[in-house]
């Protein structure tokens, strides 16, 4: 997703995400450019696509702060494997057997209080996504009033509809950075993760805690090795998203959440997580910091950074699905997945939705993914829409014959 939220990169690149003209414009724009500015910053990574915010973040979380305490206990557990499990050039791959009622998934912005997804109605957003054939429907939120919005659809247009709603807690957009301390980093994220909650308890099965929070604290490399991001950075990032899970736990402990990466190869940012690694700068890092546990494992996967069964680790193959299997042994969601934006033209649009879905079906049971997200269904640049609402790429309709079918 296109950020258009407080991302500490953003100064340094000449955005102003609470310019509302900004948030009206190309946001595409912004996304390339802040693309450039990681390509810059991390040698040459290709990074994936980032998830936006919105204009009430500030005031929900001012509210959140006057009334939350943020004093729940630490998730701890014991450390999965935090090395990298696999290096094989190849996966077995078999047919869709197993039923998964939220597989095909779209991300969209139901919670933004300007724009396309403003002013087309909660029913007319799932008009769409029945006529596509999709089951989940990801939209960000940064605070109370926009997860209202989203408990309103599920009790209105949404209700009984068979199209569930995955809320994506953004804490950039509610003031979070690299360098706050982390007690203040989990009271930031325990206070989102509550205020959002509670308007949604009893309507979502499923929470993703953060997104792409990872590009505020990587350094340098690809995001594979521990000594990529930065040791002073790590304790704010680690603190809010134990903050979220916490938040949203406390509020509705029914609730699966999940944690993502925007990086591609950031795969090694969630083992450290895991693991209780804080990196300080070695190959290794140090051990002993609370292991971070989520119910689901989450992921983005761009065209730009290859085929996911064979990104590419030190000039060679790497399975980045074997890795998150190995190391978490949770279900797998990709969150965000879609073409290269304005690089490919409508041709190659429509061959990468079929190829990946076609991939993504065939190999789903191997790894358990239960779930997979086109980023987006109404955008410029990356959508089976544009942002008028009614121009329907030629994507629009190989989705929606692939869906049809290939029913899993």
């Amino acid at each position: 997703m296109p950020h258009i939220d407080k991302n500490p990169f953003s100064a340094e690149i000449g955005i102003d995400p609470t310019n509302p003209e900004f948030q009206k414009s190309d946001t595409s724009k912004s996304r390339r450019k802040f693309m450039s500015y990681l390509l810059g910053t991390a040698s040459g990574l290709a990074v994936a696509a980032c998830g936006g915010g919105g204009n009430d973040a500030e005031a929900a979380m001012r509210h959140g702060r006057q009334n939350g305490t943020g004093t729940t206990s630490t998730t701890t557990g014991s450390a999965a494997s935090s090395s990298t499990t696999s290096s094989s050039t190849s996966s077995s791959t078999t047919t869709s057997t197993s039923s998964t009622p939220y597989f095909y998934g779209l991300n969209g912005h139901m919670a933004y209080d300007a724009g396309i997804y403003h002013t087309m109605s909660a029913a007319a957003q799932l008009a769409m996504i029945k006529d596509l054939g999709a089951t989940m429907y990801r939209c960000d939120v940064a605070g109370s009033g926009m997860a209202q919005t989203l408990a309103t659809a599920l009790k209105g247009a949404f209700a009984n509809s068979g199209v569930a709603i995955m809320p994506v807690l953004n804490p950039f957009s509610a003031g979070w950075s690299a360098s706050m301390s982390e007690s203040a980093a989990y009271t930031l994220g325990y206070n989102l993760g509550t205020s959002c909650t509670t308007p949604l308890k009893g309507l979502v099965q499923y929470v993703e805690c953060g997104n792409e929070l990872d590009t505020a604290v990587l350094t340098g490399g690809d995001g594979s090795n521990t000594n990529n991001y930065s040791p002073s950075g790590w304790p704010a990032f680690r603190g809010v998203i134990r903050g979220m899970i916490d938040g949203v736990k406390a509020i509705d402990s029914t609730i699966k959440v999940g944690v993502n990466v925007g990086v591609p190869l950031a795969y090694r940012a969630l083992q450290m997580l895991w693991s209780g690694i804080t990196p300080d700068g070695s190959a290794n890092g140090v051990t002993g910091a609370a292991s971070v546990r989520w119910d689901i494992t989450c992921y983005h996967w761009y065209e730009s950074s290859g085929d996911i069964t064979c990104g590419w680790r030190n000039n060679a193959c790497y399975n980045v699905l074997q890795a998150l299997k190995d190391s978490f042994g949770t279900p797998i969601f990709l969150t965000e997945w879609g073409w290269a934006g304005a690089t490919d033209n409508q041709t190659g649009q429509s061959a990468y939705v079929t190829r990946a879905l076609t991939e993504y079906r065939q190999i789903k049971d191997t790894y358990n993914i239960q779930s997979v997200m086109m980023y987006a269904m109404i955008d410029d640049q990356y959508g089976l829409v544009k942002t008028d609402g009614v121009t329907k790429m030629p994507a629009y309709t190989t989705f929606k014959n692939f869906v049809a079918a290939n029913p899993v």
